[in-house]
């Protein structure tokens, strides 16, 4: 039974939904998906620093993961029944979105977004803990990556043969993350031209970076790294 269930998880990240009464697991996901979609929302306008936009669509998640936590607290959908942390998972992302919410109102958002980050954590956490991978997960794996480039503040004048090193290993990674996105989109992406367009973008922000390092000027370099994060926040907000 379980792997016919992961059998199923794996198909969502390549095929339309099949009716949401079927099977458990199905309609679960999709509640979590549209809870997610607002999250995104509330996570890119914190970045923003748009404290009403911010605090509307947090707001929004609230609402809906309670109701997640009110249909699928103490019933689970089958692969993450034996989880000793569902209930603690549920409640501890809902508590997550009640402390930024707080923070929002104050109007720290920078702290805000940071406490947000905690939500695809959690998400993340639970999905590893019960073998299950849909999109957003190797979404997430690239953001990891890149986060990692981004923070190494690679400013032209620390362009040296150091760094050249270090940013043409993490583009290989992201080069592989970046197909491993491309190759398991769901097929209802895939046919979405907004989604065929953002995909284009964060695939060839790489091959800009790429070219910059052929190029060895420090100055495009710098300004191709710095130009992978807007690449992937359109993704991300709309699709991830």
């Amino acid at each position: 039974m379980r792997s016919m269930i992961m059998t199923i998880c794996l198909m969502l990240c390549t095929t339309s939904f099949a009716s949401a009464t079927e099977n458990p697991f199905i309609q679960f996901n999709s509640d979590v998906e549209k809870a997610y979609a607002v999250y995104r929302k509330a996570l890119f306008q914190t970045n923003k620093n748009d404290a009403v936009k911010s605090g509307n669509a947090n707001n929004i998640f609230i609402q809906q993961w309670h109701q997640v936590r009110k249909t699928y607290g103490s019933n689970p959908p089958e692969v993450f029944s034996s989880d000793p942390k569902w209930e603690s998972t549920l409640s501890n992302i809902e508590g997550i979105a009640q402390k930024s919410a707080a923070q929002i109102q104050n109007g720290n958002l920078a702290e805000a977004h940071e406490i947000l980050e905690g939500i695809r954590d959690e998400l993340t956490d639970l999905r590893k803990r019960n073998s299950v991978i849909v999109f957003s997960d190797h979404v997430n794996n690239y953001h990891e990556v890149m986060e990692r480039l981004l923070v190494g503040g690679y400013t032209p004048d620390k362009i040296n043969e150091g760094a050249l090193r270090e940013i043409r290993g993490q583009l290989a990674v992201l080069d592989y993350l970046g197909d491993a996105i491309k190759e398991n989109a769901p097929a209802r992406y895939k046919e979405d031209q907004q989604y065929q367009k953002l995909e284009k973008g964060l695939l060839g922000s790489l091959k800009a970076l790429d070219k910059a390092l052929e190029s060895g000027d420090p100055a495009t370099i710098s300004k191709s790294v710095k130009m992978l994060k807007p690449a992937y926040a359109k993704l991300f907000v709309n699709f991830g």
